[in-house]
């Protein structure tokens, strides 16, 4: 048999008869308190003893107190440990035992922790304007509602909005709980003052508990955003990738700048943003003048992992969708090469007088939408090649990713 065990608090972290009573219902069915961590309490396993409990709110640094010890100690109290960062925890088989005998020293000390609580409050509100703000300036509101209607994979896969929504949900039940935890301490220091009893309330451990498991995973993509986790680039070669060069050639000449002409695969992805992949390739081009960029050969890359399947399939509907609107039709092609879907909408070349009389000239080219499982690609071509005849070096490239 295990000698610890874990327990979710149930009362909240202020609920200091509340807490009380469970300990002591705890220890007469054999479980001892040891310590306490954010919602969760540890407990070791002994036989059973019906005990008082009784929690002293620790003022000033958290750290043992060997002189109070050794007071509760003569009175007939044995130290257990302390409970989080707010109580020292004390326990008598005397269960009449008294460990407060003057009402205003206890009510000091109520105060005392009382304060401390509110200054707690105050930390949690910066905590709460800091995590919610550094997601909410990455969301354009007006954009996202418009999108999350008609593209919601793609919205929600921005890496904000969700991060922002769990956080907004763990705060405010841990706000919830906070708050709870506090109007009870108030109303049990005046129950003190006027010698009369209040009521405890279980399950806002249970809010705390929630709020914390919602907020977790926001934690734990904001450190990789801090750390630079979010974005590993690595080099073209050996990468893979289908180029440029291995749709018109190996002649074929390309930009000479890195800013069009990329040498590295942009990748990158957190807990809450899925898995991307970037890379694009210009063809040779004057750096100079009046340069038409629709006139220059490219070929352009993305591809997105999803933890599930169906929402890569969602979201290879919705590119092609979003092709649809504008100047692209796209024809559904029979899976081949291992790939599960496969879209293609050929672009037609030409050219258009501008207002000023110019002629711009537009390739011709087209876009391929391909899904392998969770893995969907984008591929955005302009140049003379028909792309259905790379579809295996695709196939290949989705594979290796």
């Amino acid at each position: 048999m295990k000698k610890t065990a874990l327990s979710i608090t149930p009362f909240g972290g202020y609920d200091i008869p509340g807490l009380e009573g469970w300990l002591s219902a705890k220890a007469a069915k054999g479980f001892r308190f040891t310590d306490a961590a954010g919602p969760l309490t540890v407990f070791t396993r002994t036989e059973p003893e019906p005990v008082q409990v009784h929690l002293e709110p620790i003022r000033g640094a958290v750290q043992e107190d060997p002189e109070a010890n050794a007071i509760y100690q003569e009175s007939g109290w044995q130290y257990w440990g302390m409970f989080r960062s707010s109580f020292y925890v004390y326990a008598s088989t005397d269960l009449d035992a008294r460990a407060h005998t003057d009402p205003e020293v206890w009510d000091d000390a109520l105060k005392t922790f009382f304060r401390q609580k509110v200054i707690t409050g105050i930390l949690l509100l910066w905590a709460n304007v800091l995590l919610l703000g550094l997601y909410r300036q990455g969301i354009s509101w007006e954009w996202d509602f418009t999108w999350l209607r008609w593209f919601p994979v793609e919205t929600l896969s921005n890496g904000t909005i969700i991060p922002f929504l769990l956080a907004l949900a763990g705060f405010f039940l841990i706000d919830l709980a906070y708050l709870l935890g506090l109007i009870h301490l108030a109303r049990y220091r005046r129950a003190v003052r006027n010698g009369s009893k209040t009521r405890s309330r279980r399950g806002v451990g249970w809010l705390m508990a929630a709020g914390l498991l919602i907020l977790l995973p926001v934690l734990v993509n904001t450190a990789q955003l801090y750390f630079g986790m979010d974005y590993r680039p690595y080099p073209l070669e050996g990468s893979g990738f289908v180029t440029l060069t291995d749709i018109e050639g190996e002649d074929f000449s390309l930009s000479g700048d890195p800013m069009y002409n990329m040498d590295r695969i942009d990748y990158g992805g957190t807990l809450l943003r899925p898995e991307r992949w970037y890379f694009q390739q210009y063809a040779s081009f004057p750096q100079y003048g009046d340069v038409d960029l629709n006139a220059v050969p490219r070929l352009e890359l993305t591809a997105v992992r999803y933890p599930m399947a169906v929402l890569a399939e969602m979201r290879a509907e919705e590119w092609s969708r979003q092709r649809k609107n504008g100047s692209l039709d796209f024809e559904i092609l029979a899976p081949d090469h291992g790939l599960d879907e496969i879209f293609y909408a050929p672009r037609k070349g030409g050219s258009a007088v501008t207002a000023s009389g110019a002629t711009r000239e537009f390739l011709p080219g087209g876009v391929l939408i391909l899904r392998r499982g969770n893995t969907v690609l984008h591929v955005n071509y302009y140049g003379h090649q028909d792309l259905t005849e790379h579809l295996e070096s695709f196939a290949h490239m989705l594979e290796g990713l």
